[in-house]
């Protein structure tokens, strides 16, 4: 991993390993010597080779923001546990599954009564269902006849929504009630199919939602990472021992 910078905050103590152990104390001249040397190559280690030094690479390693943002836009939840927040990842990929549940639900719904509606219209009023358009099955609903139907466009000048009286286009219910209950049917297949449509918003929404909220993690985690003070150890020429502490940005 990279490191762009660091800085060395200071040294917490130097322990001779000779003196620990029973050894001759080396002389002052030997230990600053030492110690200018020690942190030559520790410096020159954390540039070119942390995983040689006590500190492992992946203590140092911080998620990608971009990664995060996309993983969670892609799938609720996924950028949240890549960047560390299994909560965050649970509840995101649960409204997943959820809002994709009703969605689901409403379509299955929509499709029942659509179905019910069309033999309802084959049955009590003889229409031929090929060919036809959802505002043909509108506009059977609110009239007995295909003649009645017509007389009403002509009445309004609405020549063009005229239908040729023909098997095609015919249409007559049997009773009043039966109309009623095939209007009632269309409009529930119709009601569930636009309440879908807001599912499919508000799966839209839960994407980006996620991964803001998986961007933010992966940053907050990238701040906690550069501010945190670590430890690191390196070895004197002279048989000792240097705790260091630095701070990377």
């Amino acid at each position: 991993m990279k490191i762009v910078s660091k800085i060395m905050i200071g040294v917490i103590f130097l322990i001779p390993l000779g003196f620990v152990f029973g050894g001759s104390k080396p002389n002052q001249s030997n230990v600053t010597q030492s110690f200018s040397e020690s942190m030559t190559d520790f410096n020159r280690s954390l540039l070119v080779s942390p995983q040689k030094t006590s500190v492992q690479e992946s203590d140092l390693k911080s998620p990608s923001e971009i990664k995060a943002f996309f993983f969670s836009f892609l799938l609720p939840g996924a950028g949240e546990y890549y960047a560390g927040s299994k909560k965050m990842a649970k509840i995101f990929f649960s409204s997943e599954i959820l809002l994709w549940t009703t969605y689901f639900s409403f379509r299955t719904y929509g499709n029942w009564k659509k179905e019910d509606y069309r033999n309802l219209a084959v049955c009590c009023a003889g229409v031929d269902l090929s060919g036809k358009d959802h505002q043909y099955f509108v506009n059977i609903e609110n009239f007995d006849t295909i003649r009645e139907y017509n007389e009403a466009k002509l009445r309004q000048r609405q020549f063009d929504e005229v239908y040729p009286d023909t098997p095609y286009y015919y249409w007559q219910w049997d009773s009043g009630t039966s109309r009623h209950q095939f209007e009632k049917l269309r409009i529930a297949s119709d009601t569930a199919y636009h309440r879908s449509l807001f599912v499919i918003g508000g799966i839209v929404i839960n994407h980006i939602v996620s991964g803001i909220d998986a961007l933010r993690l992966a940053r907050k985690n990238r701040q906690e990472n550069e501010n945190r003070v670590r430890i690191g150890l390196a070895g004197l020429p002279e048989g000792g021992l240097m705790v260091l502490l630095w701070k990377s940005f």
